[in-house]
């Protein structure tokens, strides 16, 4: 996040920032493998959402609380989570992919991410128009993941796929990705 738009002392909210990875990768370590890869990152999402309605609504002044501290919180929250949701993304979308393709899809997978980071830098340009945009695209975003990631299927401790036919399978909901489990 845009540490500097954040109201108080630049350094003290770039540690504040830096400190909030260690809670993401601890809830990642602790509840990754017992909720499940998707309800994981369904949780995430949706804490990251509601930080960055708070965030926006606090910074047109309709929180009661203190709006250094609501918005700060806030932030932290949001970027705790969006680190969690990074981390947690890259071994999602390996799983989801056939072992026959695995590295050349998570490449392109790679490259889509890289591209969208471009783009996001360009989104705080838009703060200097009208800083609700920045929210608004963020919220808008966030909901679009959720949204999709919901319609995919669980990959915890299951056998991975191993070609397109068994995720076409998986993904027209012919056979449960237990079954592949099972037949391996």
């Amino acid at each position: 996040y845009h540490v500097s738009a954040v109201p108080g002392d630049v350094f003290y909210n770039s540690f504040l920032m830096g400190l909030s990875s260690v809670p993401a990768y601890y809830w990642l370590y602790r509840y990754g493998d017992k909720l499940g890869r998707k309800k994981c990152l369904l949780a995430l999402y949706t804490l990251t959402i509601a930080s960055l309605f708070a965030a926006w609504f606090d910074s047109r002044g309709t929180v009661i609380f203190s709006a250094v501290t609501i918005q700060l919180l806030a932030f932290v929250t949001a970027r705790s989570c969006m680190l969690a949701i990074a981390s947690l993304m890259y071994l999602y979308t390996s799983e989801l992919y056939p072992s026959s393709a695995r590295s050349g899809l998570i490449g392109l997978s790679s490259m889509i991410a890289r591209a969208g980071a471009i783009l996001s830098s360009y989104v705080l340009v838009l703060d200097a128009y009208d800083p609700s945009l920045v929210y608004i695209i963020c919220i808008i975003a966030g909901a679009l993941a959720f949204v999709l990631l919901s319609r995919l299927p669980d990959t915890t401790g299951i056998t991975l796929p191993q070609t397109f036919a068994e995720c076409d399978e998986v993904f027209r909901g012919e056979r449960d990705l237990q079954d592949i489990s099972r037949v391996a």
